[in-house]
Order: structure tokens, then sequence, then C-alpha cells
């Protein structure tokens, strides 16, 4: 039995309390992890885990043998991290969520570019819809699109700016109207995220900086990005949508910005990790990386000589 692998199958285990997440995790089927776990109870002949049809869940010896488990887990990886930054070599999996309109978009085309640069890191993505805090433990990086919060324990990286823009196809727009204000709203079609409310709060700015609140009620509540997209172009309406999904269809004329110097939507896309991991030379490259990738002004505001390959990688 390789025991050290058997500790980190019982950590994930534990953790994830899946035996299916946690081989999809670590990459092995669900017969190798339980014959792992099997093994490791058999070598301490304790039962660390009571596994049923409906629940898996730790017995008072696995408590306290995933604790220390833990503990050793973390001494071998900061050794192996300190040779790997005498060696200069990542290795071993990297495991990252992000939002599915964005990992999609903007980090699933790149991920060719970085597993190129270092082959043997094992890089796993996974897309998730909410943010979520229980995802942390299971990651190494959580990529989020909302207002920056402070978690005790946790690191916190912006990556790159994000706003939002109002926009419609030019069919619609001649058939239906320019907007010239903010109250022109309430006699257009909108396509809304669904949100189990009857409106959604759009945020405007007048010429004197002040914000107004516009109640938006959608004729048409979906309950993502890239679904309002579709509807968009193909004429459904007006709809708030983030810059790096729509950002490539307005420098085409396939979508045209509406009332665009008064929109004031903005939610930075920023990393979060934990601060035990912020040692970890996997994580301090793939942030690197991205942040490099994306720059100051990203590729889906505006494609520059520095960022034309990331927008063309992105486009296809």
């Amino acid at each position: 039995m390789d025991k050290l692998t058997a500790m980190r199958v019982f950590t994930q285990i534990a953790t994830l309390r899946s035996f299916k997440k946690a081989g999809e995790r670590l990459s092995l089927a669900p017969s190798v992890i339980s014959k792992h776990l099997s093994a490791l109870e058999a070598e301490l002949g304790v039962q660390l885990i009571e596994r049923t049809t409906r629940t898996t869940r730790l017995t008072e010896m696995g408590e306290l043998y995933l604790s220390k488990c833990r503990n050793i887990l973390e001494e071998i990886d900061d050794i192996e991290t300190t040779l790997v930054k005498e060696t200069g070599r990542l290795k071993g999996p990297l495991n990252i969520s992000a939002p599915p309109g964005f990992a999609h978009r903007h980090i699933a085309p790149h991920l060719p570019v970085f597993c190129a640069a270092h082959p043997d890191v094992n890089l796993n993505l996974i897309s998730v819809h909410n943010e979520n805090s229980q995802l942390l433990p299971q990651v190494d990086l959580d990529i989020r699109i909302s207002e920056t919060r402070v978690h005790e324990g946790h690191g916190i990286q912006i990556l790159a700016g994000n706003h939002r823009q109002l926009v419609g196809t030019p069919h619609y727009l001649s058939r239906f109207g320019q907007p010239k204000t903010v109250a022109d709203l309430a006699a257009h079609k909108l396509v809304t995220v669904e949100n189990g409310m009857d409106s959604i709060d759009w945020h405007f700015k007048d010429s004197d900086q002040n914000i107004s609140t516009f109640k938006a009620r959608g004729y048409l509540r979906l309950d993502s990005g890239d679904a309002i997209l579709r509807c968009v172009l193909n004429d459904g309406g007006l709809a708030m949508l983030p810059t790096y999904i729509v950002g490539r269809h307005i420098t085409s004329g396939a979508l045209m910005p509406v009332l665009e110097t008064m929109v004031d939507e903005r939610t930075p896309i920023h990393a979060v990790w934990r601060q035990k991991n912020h040692r970890l030379p996997k994580i301090e490259a793939f942030l690197a990386f991205l942040h490099q990738l994306y720059g100051d002004t990203p590729y889906w505001d505006m494609v520059t000589p520095g960022n034309k390959k990331a927008a063309a990688r992105a486009s296809k």
C-alpha cells in the first residue's frame, strides 16, 4: 500500500464527503478510491469512515486521524514547495474554480499555454455558478466575479477590472428606438437574470455622478449570461451583460451599447485562496499567468498588440 496516497485519498473523502467527488478530484476510479481507504483502515486497524448508500461521515477515530493527516500532508507539501522553488519546476495537481461564462471564455482557451510552460502540473478547472465558501477547502484557487470580501484565513488578488454594458442588436434598436434616458427603459423589452425576484437592480449615474437604481423587470428571465446573450443576439431585447461576454459582439457590431456613459455596473474579477497555501509556487505561477494575460485593460475590452494573441485564442 502507498500510505501517502491512501492518506491523500482519505483526506479528500473526508473533505468532500463523497467517494465519487474524491475520485474526480484525484482522477481515480471510485473502486480505486475504495481500495485505498480499505487498505488504510486495515493497516490502522480502525474504521475511519462510515458509508451508506446515502451518507459518508467520519467516525470518531476518523476525525482524529483527519487532523493528523492534514498536518502531515501540509508538512510534506511544504517540503515539496521548498524543493520546487530550488529547482524551479512546478508539479502536481492544481484545482481551480470559476463561473462558467468566464471559465469557458477566458480561462479554458489559455490553459494549453500555461500547461506547455509547466508540463508536470495537472490542472483541473471546475465551473461553478455561485460563490460558495464551502468550495474553498476543495480548490487551490477560486476565481470570482463579485464584490470582494475578506475571508479569515484566505488571501485575495484582483485579476482584472470588470464592468457591464446595456446592449441590444441594431435591428432591435431600429425597430423599438434608442433609449435616451433611464426612464425610457420602461417601454422596452428587457431580458434579465433569474434571481427569484420580480425585478433586478440596474445602476446608472447622471452627469453629476449621482447614482440611481432602475428596477429592471424582464419579460424574459434566464438563468445564465450565455442564455441571455443568445436571446439578445436574436433581437430579443435589451440586457445588462459583462463586457467579458459581450465585448467582441460590440466590437463586431452585432450588439450596440445603450446609455453607455450612464451605466454604472462594476464587479471585479478576483481570486481567493487559502493563506496556508500562499507559498505554493503553482498558485503563484497561475496568478502571475492570469495577471499578465488580462493586464490593465483586458483584451475583451480592447485588443492591443500585447494581448492580440490572447484575444485570438478566446475568440475560437
